[in-house]
């Protein structure tokens, strides 16, 4: 058990030692007093380490509260390259209401971000609204028309490169 005054100082600080000391140490008698300051802070924090330990400990308290706040960082550009450890911190929930903005990572993410938005995809069973799949879709189908075309320039490319001759 944490004292959670220790827990906002040490955010307050940017101390990440010891956030990630403490966060560690958070008790399931502590998860409703701890996760308004965790999601609080995930929101506020510059410190992409600070960040992805408090998506971590969000995760493993289970919380549904922190599905949006998450949800809001993954598509805040100050995310832009640590977006995968809060992808991560999504997967034991429920996020088919999000499924626009998983697909938007899918699309635009590096391969960490990519895997991640793969399997929280893939890992969705619920009732999704008609005009967020049919969104979804026509981006996905857009984004593979365009893969052809490079493919079809990048092979033309290879020919040209092919004919050429050595010196």
């Amino acid at each position: 058990m944490i004292d959670i005054n220790r827990l906002e100082t040490a955010l307050e600080k940017n101390d990440m030692e010891e956030v990630e000391r403490l966060v560690g140490e958070i008790s399931p008698e502590q998860h409703d007093e701890a996760v308004p300051i965790l999601i609080k802070h995930i929101t506020i924090t510059q410190n992409p380490g600070i960040r992805n330990a408090l998506a971590i400990a969000l995760r493993d308290i289970g919380n549904e509260k922190a599905i949006s706040p998450l949800i809001d960082l993954i598509n805040d550009p100050k995310t832009l390259g640590s977006r995968g450890t809060l992808l991560y911190a999504l997967a034991p929930f429920d996020c088919t209401e999000h499924l626009e903005s998983i697909v938007q990572q899918f699309l635009t993410g590096n391969f960490e971000v990519q895997a991640m938005a793969y399997q929280l995809l893939e890992s969705m069973d619920g009732k999704v609204p008609a005009d967020a799949l049919l969104k979804s879709l026509q981006k996905v189908k857009e984004q593979l028309n365009e893969i052809e075309r490079q493919r079809e320039i990048h092979a033309d490319v290879l020919d040209f490169l092919f004919e050429l001759n050595v010196n």
